[in-house]
């Protein structure tokens, strides 16, 4: 999810129905750059070069996002053709070995190709260092259920919902400290009764014994109450597509 205000001009985007490094490319109606729908950066056309700033987000299923925020309004395009039914045009891709139509341009096996992952970008520690970039595989966040990690010099907290199939990254320092965090049990219907909403799937900090909402970062019970995480930019992606835009990627393996 991208702001589309660039240097005090709003610009409108479409599907350019192309591709780079198998990546989708839009373009913006004003000026006619194609830009990359993982970076958010202009790559060809009078814009190259510059970005577009990110807004943190997380892709989850309706089904979860309805019991976080019950009252959310849905954006419904016409027609009920293959895309306005319920059914994923998709589904057959996400298993298949298929990777795209252009070839890789790195062969990296570290991951299969079709691995979900969050990928995550942040600024180098020194000044003039080059972009740091990390990927947490789906499956590897599912057995830790959370993370705690320290990257490019920042201590991160990933959370991970296997119900939900999403991940999210966030800052764990709360005033000035860095918490600690450790998964709990799914406890849907206790939240429910408190109306915490959503039935993923908590999470409890070793410093203060605080509960947490693993999506949200809200803290909904103990000192930390009315506390929220502050969420860091990420993106879910296939690795294959990752890998060719972030070649020196760290990637993080559960230790068991």
């Amino acid at each position: 999810m991208y702001d589309r205000n660039l240097d005090g001009r709003e610009l409108t985007f479409g599907v350019s129905g192309k591709l780079w490094k198998n990546v989708l490319i839009m373009y913006d109606r004003q000026t006619g750059s194609l830009w990359s729908h993982l970076m958010g950066e202009a790559v060809v056309g009078p814009l190259t070069g510059k970005r577009l700033t990110m807004y943190p987000a997380v892709m989850l299923t309706y089904a979860e996002w309805k019991k976080l925020h019950p009252d959310t309004l849905v954006l419904e395009k016409g027609g009920r053709g293959l895309f306005g039914s319920s059914r994923d045009p998709y589904e057959g891709y996400y298993y298949s070995s298929r990777t795209g139509i252009i070839p890789e341009k790195y062969r990296d096996k570290r991951l299969h190709p079709k691995t979900f992952i969050i990928g995550l970008t942040l600024p180098p520690p020194a000044a003039g260092g080059a972009k740091a970039a990390k990927a947490y595989p789906f499956a590897d966040l599912n057995r830790a259920g959370v993370v705690n990690d320290t990257f490019a010099g920042r201590d991160l907290l990933v959370a991970y919902c296997e119900g939900a199939k999403a991940g999210v990254v966030f800052d764990r320092r709360m005033d000035g400290k860095v918490l600690t965090f450790s998964p709990e049990p799914a406890e849907g219907a206790a939240g429910a009764a408190k109306g915490e909403g959503g039935s993923c799937r908590y999470m409890r900090d070793g410093e203060s014994g605080s509960r947490w909402l693993r999506l949200t970062g809200l803290a909904v019970e103990g000192p930390m109450k009315g506390k929220r995480l502050e969420p860091i930019q990420s993106t879910q992606a296939f690795w294959f597509g990752w890998k060719d835009y972030y070649p020196k990627s760290e990637v993080y393996r559960h230790p068991n």
